[in-house]
């Protein structure tokens, strides 16, 4: 519920931090977005008020999309409002069907009806839908005509839909076919294909796989133009655009698809240009689709000359590459991570997917955060209230045996007497492959290093254990070295340096978890 008002309250001010107005218009911009009404996830149709979407930007601009969620209340559960205080709001309502939730407060506390500040709007909100007294009345929808787009500038805006693709032989069952779907990003203002790839599911982690490859590339859109598809529509979806602070997520119309022409455009130009050829190819493997799909946008779509744009699409990007914004590899993987929240028990182990993970005794019959990739489950980070403060692999036990040796599979080769195109696009994509813009990645090398020597210089070399400082930098780091420091000089000056390594390591867990030494 707290991420979910979160997320709310980030879509309401989205619409401001991209606009950014200067002095003199901020006011007028505020006005705007408070007329506007914004849907719950129960269909309720709520408005904001101007001071409140100013105080929720503030909140965004000072702390991120972590201040935009509610701290957890220290009374929670102490401040039911009275029957006989509910009833009086209930007459008072009643009587003047016109009077609003802050209207009947004012009349109950200056009427000393009831005790200043115990009635709260969002309680009394819910107490009087309960009674059939509290209603908003839906907008119409809204019949204008569409017109035509185009975004000022590349990365301004990305479109993204799913397509249908070719059926292939199933891996699984040799006898049977599967379809492929697609996922594709597309720039709005240069038409560029930013990233595409085919799988044998529609489902959410194909699309994430597909959005963060084009962060990856080409940097940062300052809005994203979803399909109205449920994956597209997931809260992760949202919540990965609040943390990169991608404004303004924006869906198509239900049932109207024609405001993401582009990207349609794009999808007739594949099925006709590309799935069709599939026939005619030797591709009989999801791998060998997406890299003849890969050979077909890097050589032929991005590099073709565009109609409307009297330039190819990736010509059009490249002349606004000095606005591109890139992404930290790091914040990136962030993002992406799922999160569930899970219950170690008294041995420490926490299950996920039908897997044991091992935590730290610390945490044993305690609710802890678990961030994952779900491509990737050999290790997950472990987060408490909201802190990093350990990874965890899956928990094994060796069997004392020898793993049994599988023999490589042998692949037939299926000639075929038709014209492959795509074959061809793939050998001239081979041998012509550029590799596109990308940010630097960042390495945790560097801090590894400066970790052991720090630890070198303070510990006695007699006990110094670098291998059981590298596992615990690889299960608890990255760390702050100039943080490290100041907790080795506040120890050292009560304890000597002799002692054994897992000592000072253990206290420098309790100073990030927030033990005090």
């Amino acid at each position: 519920r707290i991420l979910q008002k979160a997320l709310l309250r980030f879509k309401i001010i989205s619409a401001y931090l991209a606009a950014n107005p200067p002095r003199g218009q901020r006011r007028a911009m505020l006005e705007h977005l408070s007329n506007k009404t914004w849907m719950l996830e129960n269909g309720e149709i709520v408005a904001v008020k101007p001071d409140t979407i100013r105080y929720w930007v503030r909140l965004y601009r000072n702390g991120g999309f972590e201040a935009l969620k509610d701290k957890p209340r220290s009374d929670k559960g102490c401040r039911a409002i009275p029957r006989e205080f509910i009833e009086t709001a209930c007459g008072l309502k009643q009587e003047v069907p016109e009077r609003t939730i802050d209207r009947i407060i004012a009349i109950m506390e200056n009427m000393q009806l009831a005790p200043p500040g115990l009635l709260r709007r969002s309680t009394l909100h819910r107490a009087l839908q309960a009674k059939g007294l509290s209603k908003r009345k839906l907008k119409p929808p809204d019949k204008r005509d569409l017109d035509r787009f185009e975004a000022d500038y590349a990365n301004d805006l990305w479109q993204s839909d799913m397509l249908q693709g070719p059926w292939l032989p199933d891996p699984q069952k040799k006898d049977k076919k599967r379809r492929t779907y697609l996922y594709a990003f597309l720039d709005d203002a240069s038409r560029l294909l930013l990233y595409g790839r085919f799988f044998f599911k529609g489902d959410l982690p194909a699309l994430e796989l597909v959005f963060k490859r084009s962060l990856q590339r080409y940097g940062k859109p300052v809005r994203v133009y979803y399909d109205n598809g449920k994956v597209y529509r997931a809260n992760h979806m949202r919540l990965i655009c609040a943390e990169l602070a991608i404004h303004k997520p924006i869906h198509t119309q239900v049932y109207r698809p024609e405001g993401h022409g582009k990207i349609e455009a794009f999808n007739r130009f594949c099925v006709t240009n590309f799935i069709a050829e599939v026939k005619a190819s030797t591709i009989r493997t999801l791998d060998e689709l997406n890299q003849a799909f890969f050979a077909f946008i890097d050589v032929e779509y991005n590099h073709r000359r565009h109609s409307e744009l009297k330039m190819s699409p990736k010509q059009r990007w490249l002349k606004d590459a000095s606005r591109i914004t890139y992404l930290e590899e790091e914040k990136i993987r962030m993002a992406f991570l799922w999160r569930e929240l899970r219950t170690a028990d008294k041995t420490g182990v926490i299950r996920l997917f039908n897997k044991k993970y091992k935590v730290a005794p610390d945490f044993s019959k305690k609710k802890v955060e678990v961030r994952y990739d779900p491509e990737r489950l050999d290790q997950i980070e472990i987060y408490v209230n909201g802190n990093f403060v350990q990874r965890a692999k899956p928990l094994r036990i060796t069997p004392n045996r020898a793993p049994k040796q599988t023999l490589p599979e042998t692949e037939s080769a299926m000639p075929s007497a038709k014209t492959d195109y795509l074959g061809w696009l793939t050998q001239q994509h081979k041998k012509e492959k550029t590799i596109p813009l990308q940010k630097p990645q960042s390495d945790s090398s560097k801090v590894l290093t400066e970790f052991i020597a720090l630890l070198r210089e303070y510990i006695d070399p007699n006990v110094f254990d670098q291998k059981l400082c590298t596992d615990f930098f690889n299960t608890y780091g990255p760390f702050d070295i100039k943080k490290i420091k100041h907790v080795l000089d506040t120890l050292l000056a009560v304890h000597p340096n002799n002692l054994h390594t897992a000592f000072y390591l253990e206290n420098i867990q309790n100073h990030l978890m927030g033990d005090t030494l």
